[in-house]
């Protein structure tokens, strides 16, 4: 037992840690939190995104070496699996048919192992009621109200679903209970649980099969009316098979006899976790007669299975624990069901198919994309940095005349002077080339004497400066002829 502790503990501490990180971060961000539906998620994306998922149970699993599945329905398919987790996404109780079939999975073979636990607890209001006092003042009226809607949300659909407690075989469901926090515990685990930080909050409870509630009939066995509930549903897509949905019904135990023939041949229960006031919130069942040497384990909620609560050391040592008596199991199930109840059928159910860019990621096309992905990755990081492979640039050449008449020609340009520009290609025609200045060259502007003087040369000539250029040349006396 030591050695499982190990590697279960060593599983739980960085998804919790990662966990407690995000919900840390989102406080004080507008709404607080992403839409946190469905309820009790099991497979991918919601299982992480939301609090109210599985995802970190599902991880906590899988580290301890365990393979985990999220089937639809109840099949033989789960001939193979070891372990199955019952998620409740409403506060129904499992409904006759398929809780039968349950039983007669854990009948085939000793060693599996049922885990189920209620709808009471939801870790959308367990978040907020802690992260309140840590708000800004100015947030905290607005936090304030989204905690009212979801308390009275979850407090309308429990009313819903369960208006009065039951019974439904393996165990009694007892909704006149006030709401607490437990701290302290007692029974077989409680030690394990000493000194851990955190609370478990309670408000309906999850009784073991005692016959003492055999006097606490429902309303509908004394003369009142029944609760709203879904119907049964059968249908038959092949002719040979039967596909049947059950869900939970007051007809179940629609007569006296019939709440009487409930409570003969109880399955015996042992407590592991209990409250110091002797409440039990987490019991095992077993039955040597309806399944010898497999159990249930019964947890009043999800309190230590949710990923928004398996923050709380309290809650992540629970969890362990629930793993710890399951181990060894190579393979386990999470199978939530809705109003809708669960689907059974007689049929294998067939695998999940990856739907759009999700099929990349499923054998055997994983085989290739996956190492190609990783090859990309790769090459995009040698390539990047350079842009190419590293390779000698093409350097000019430095005796091409044409350049030096192209700087040349970019010098006189900045020089913003005609009259200079002029002179100097006609003293490059007549003293280099020994040429005549060409005639384009006169008509660019007012002709240039060819003795013209250097702009560079001292000028003997004295202008008056305040004498513009025109009037200079009509006030020279005219030359004769």
């Amino acid at each position: 037992m030591k050695s499982r502790q190990t590697v279960v503990n060593g599983a739980v501490r960085w998804p919790s840690i990662l966990l407690a990180m995000a919900c840390l971060s989102l406080s004080g961000c507008g709404d607080l939190l992403p839409e946190l539906v469905p309820f009790g998620s099991v497979s991918t994306p919601d299982q992480y995104r939301s609090i109210n998922g599985l995802g970190v149970h599902r991880k906590m699993w899988e580290t301890a070496g365990a393979k985990v599945l999220t089937p639809q329905k109840l099949s033989p398919k789960l001939d193979s699996i070891d372990v199955i987790v019952l998620v409740g996404q409403t506060f129904e109780p499992p409904g006759k048919a398929a809780r039968q079939w349950l039983e007669g999975w854990l009948a085939r073979e000793s060693g599996r192992t049922l885990i189920y636990f209620g709808r009471d607890f939801s870790a959308d209001v367990y978040y907020r009621e802690q992260t309140l006092s840590q708000l800004p003042i100015d947030e905290q009226p607005r936090a304030k109200q989204l905690l009212a809607l979801a308390q009275s949300t979850e407090l309308a659909e429990r009313l819903s679903d369960l208006p009065e407690s039951t019974f439904c075989d393996w165990f009694f469901v007892d909704v006149d209970q006030a709401p607490q926090q437990h701290s302290t515990f007692d029974g077989k685990w409680s030690s394990e649980l000493s000194g851990l930080d955190g609370h478990w909050p309670t408000r309906s409870l999850l009784q073991p099969p005692r016959s003492s509630y055999k006097s606490r009939l429902p309303s509908w066995l004394k003369g009142g009316a029944k609760p709203a509930t879904n119907i049964n549903l059968t249908v038959d897509p092949f002719e040979d098979a039967e596909v049947t949905r059950s869900t939970w019904t007051p007809e179940e135990l629609d007569s006296k006899e019939a709440w009487d023939t409930a409570f003969r041949n109880l399955p015996s229960s042992e407590t592991l976790v209990a409250s110091d006031s002797g409440q039990p919130l987490l019991f095992r069942l077993t039955n040597s007669k309806k399944y010898r040497g497999s159990q249930i384990l019964i947890a009043t909620n999800g309190a230590p299975l949710l990923n928004g609560s398996l923050v709380e050391p309290l809650h992540q040592r629970v969890g362990e624990l629930l793993i710890e008596e399951a181990l060894p199991a190579k393979r386990v199930a999470l199978l939530a069901y809705d109003h809708m109840g669960l689907l059974i059928s007689n049929i294998p159910e067939s695998d999940a198919r990856g739907a759009g860019l999700e099929m990349l990621m499923l054998w055997p096309l994983s085989a290739i994309t996956i190492p190609a992905a990783i090859l990309g990755v790769v090459v995009c990081a040698v390539l990047l940095p350079i842009l190419g492979r590293p390779q000698a640039l093409p350097q000019r050449s430095v005796s091409d005349f044409g350049l030096h008449v192209e700087a040349l020609g970019m010098m006189l340009q900045e020089t913003r002077d005609i009259d200079f520009a002029k002179t100097a290609v006609r003293d490059y025609f007549q003293k280099v080339r020994g040429e005549a200045p060409p005639i384009w060259l006169d008509q660019l502007g007012n002709h240039i004497p060819s003795e013209a003087q250097s702009p560079l040369a001292p000028s003997t000539e004295v202008k008056n400066p305040l004498e513009s250029p025109s009037e200079s040349r009509s006030s020279a006396p005219n030359t004769p002829q």
